[in-house]
């Protein structure tokens, strides 16, 4: 066997998951009298520190093989798992996990292919079911009577709310709406005019003129 890198996914909150692959890649060198030419040990703890993975393929050059404990240390979803053993092939690096008994060697090898294939299946058959968990769940809540979407009466956030005070100082000097947005830059001014109307802008610069 050519060049042997052993990659390790380390969660300092979880020793015992680190030490599991650690145990597993030792068994299986001295099993099949192998050595190792390198090991490379990558620190995931959160998600956003999956990109430290990129690691492994600095290390991992044309012709060697990567050997893990479980296909699994290549990310949290089937998705990101895929994406990271195409890329080791696509580089003509081997990849073998003990845990799974996968021997990948390249994407002409026939196994190589029905494997990829099956993995691909299953990210489509995840979001398949993840769609209709969601649309069973919203139903289940239209029937047990649960109002879906924003509370009535929400007000969302505008392009206007950045002006609002030139814009309620406008129209305390009496100026017209259709104005105001003129002056202001807008092309159109019936959403101006909505916006006014919904937040009761009129009123409360009369209120304030008021007091």
């Amino acid at each position: 066997m050519k060049k042997l890198i052993s990659f390790i996914r380390v969660n300092t909150n979880n020793d015992e998951y680190t030490q599991t692959q650690i145990n597993g890649i030792k068994q299986y060198l001295i099993q099949n009298s192998l050595e190792l030419h390198s090991s490379v040990k990558v620190e995931v703890n959160v998600p956003n520190e999956e990109q430290n993975m990129l690691v492994l393929l600095e290390d991992c050059k044309k012709g060697c093989t990567v050997l893990v404990y479980d296909i699994n240390v290549f990310g949290r979803t089937t998705a990101s798992i895929l994406k990271m053993i195409n890329h080791l092939l696509d580089n003509d690096v081997r990849i073998i996990s003990i845990q799974q008994n996968l021997d990948l060697v390249d994407k002409n090898d026939m196994l190589t292919k029905m494997i990829l294939g099956m993995i691909g299946m299953t990210i489509s058959l995840e979001k398949d079911l993840m769609s209709l968990r969601t649309k069973e769940a919203l139903t289940a809540k239209k029937l047990d009577g649960v109002h879906l979407g924003k509370p009535k009466g929400t007000i969302q956030k505008s392009k206007f709310d950045l002006q609002r005070d030139k814009i309620e100082e406008l129209l305390g000097l009496g100026l017209s709406v259709r104005k105001i947005a003129k002056i202001l830059g807008y092309n159109n001014h019936i959403g101006l005019n909505n916006y006014v109307k919904k937040r009761n802008i009129r009123e409360d610069v009369e209120a304030k003129r008021i007091a």
